[in-house]
């Protein structure tokens, strides 16, 4: 696991291993407990939006998006308000299918965000009350946090080591939410990928 940074300051010391004055040591990040292998790490732990893109497009294959538009307007910018219907564009080149499924990829943006929010919440009032705990299900539980471990490929073992896991969510909740501004994306397909990732 890995502990945020660390500092070490010594302003002197004379002893066995010598004479130290003015010493100091800040790390980023410090690396501690059993370094063992829990599983096969997967290929692509704490993936960045464009890493899993292939694979969200072949399940789109599969099952193609279906619409059905809530409105045929286009009102998030400063352009104006763009009639996409009757195959239309928009100010900014964006068609109907496109606004829709970006309409789709910021509402999952919305939720991720607030669910995360909680859980944000939650974490440190956690660790405010309790310290920074071990996590512990107990023994009816054959893998704790699945999703953690598979997304963000790692095995939390106390409160902390979530802060690492919430540090990526919150990472790609922000820049998921700046692909649905205005002219990001041209393809609609592109904002469905990003669905599945929020």
């Amino acid at each position: 696991m890995e502990k945020r940074g660390a500092k070490v300051k010594i302003d002197e010391y004379k002893g066995p291993l010598g004479m130290i004055k003015g010493f100091e040591l800040t790390t980023g990040k410090v690396s501690y407990g059993d370094e063992t292998e829990w599983e096969p790490m997967g290929p692509t732990p704490q993936p960045h939006i464009p890493t899993l893109r292939n694979w969200f497009f072949k399940m789109m294959e599969r099952y193609k998006p279906f619409y059905m538009p809530i409105c045929d307007m286009c009102c998030l910018c400063t352009y104006g308000k763009c009639n996409l219907s009757k195959g239309r564009t928009g100010a900014c080149g964006i068609n109907m299918e496109t606004q829709q499924s970006r309409i789709v990829e910021i509402a999952c943006c919305i939720g991720a965000a607030c669910h995360s929010a909680h859980g944000d919440h939650l974490l440190h009032w956690l660790k405010e009350k309790y310290g920074n705990v071990p996590i512990n299900f107990g023994s009816n539980i054959e893998v704790e946090m699945p999703h953690t471990r598979l997304v963000v490929g790692m095995k939390p073992q106390t409160l902390e080591d979530l802060e690492t896991a919430m540090e990526w969510v919150h990472f790609t909740i922000t820049h998921l939410l700046a692909a649905g501004h205005t002219g990001q994306e041209s393809n609609y397909l592109d904002y469905e990928s990003k669905s599945f990732l929020a």
